[in-house]
């Protein structure tokens, strides 16, 4: 997708990231320069990065707005009252709202190959590869980065949008049967439908992500995750 002229600095809700100035000057400054490069490109965050990141800010927004009023019932004049900025801004960094939704989709799946990730590094057997992964998705979807998924409209994208997001789904439903398979060959986790064993989990963490837990409930995240890796551990251990 080719980008665009970045929100100027009227839009309040994602403004820019300054870089500072150096008050050294003449010989001085000269002669530090060429020291300061490295240093200063691991700091200061480039064009592509700022866009990148007010890009995902809006993404966010829209899933807090699409996960309180539904998919449908949310234009994308909400959105911009989300964000606090006018729609027009909104066009530098999506197209429509179905690009919207897409992304909500593609982020959290990023989000699921980061846990698959994390448990085969940290697990001892597939038992504990399938804790960790239940227990490392509820802790990112829901935590700062995460919450972008409106999980139930997938059928509102376009065919080709539709494919990619079914293609991600069926790659983490996959690594997440190899894992539980894993477990049965281990002989951690006792002989289930790999298949059946995944709708299990997956369709609890899911429905806990996008219908009832509220960061404000009697709850936290790490309670949540404990229970849902112990009860997974009962339901699957040899």
């Amino acid at each position: 997708m080719s980008k665009t002229r970045p929100l100027d600095a009227a839009e309040p809700a994602l403004a820019r990231v300054t870089t500072p100035r150096s008050n050294a000057s003449g010989p001085a400054r000269k002669a530090r320069r060429g020291k300061r490069v490295s240093a200063w490109s691991d700091v200061v965050q480039s064009p592509d990065q700022q866009y990148e990141l007010k890009r995902k800010a809006l993404i966010h927004a829209a899933a807090r707005a699409f996960n309180a009023r539904g998919y449908h019932n949310t234009s994308l004049d909400d959105v911009a009252a989300e964000l606090g900025v006018t729609r027009a801004a909104l066009y530098h960094y999506i197209r429509s709202k179905q690009e919207i939704l897409f992304e909500c989709h593609m982020l959290t799946y990023d989000l699921g190959d980061q846990a698959i990730e994390y448990a085969r590094a940290h697990a001892k057997n597939g038992l504990e590869a399938g804790c960790l992964l239940i227990r490392r998705f509820i802790e990112l979807f829901n935590g700062a980065m995460g919450r972008v998924a409106v999980m139930s409209e997938h059928q509102s994208l376009e065919p080709k949008m539709r494919a990619l997001i079914q293609k991600r789904r069926d790659d983490f439903d996959h690594a997440f049967r190899s894992i539980i398979e894993s477990g049965i060959r281990d002989g951690s986790i006792r002989a289930v439908d790999a298949k059946l064993a995944v709708f299990f989990a997956m369709g609890a963490v899911n429905w806990m992500g996008t219908r009832w837990y509220r960061p404000d409930g009697p709850l936290s995240i790490g309670q949540i995750a404990t229970s849902f890796e112990d009860m997974f551990r009962a339901a699957m251990s040899a």
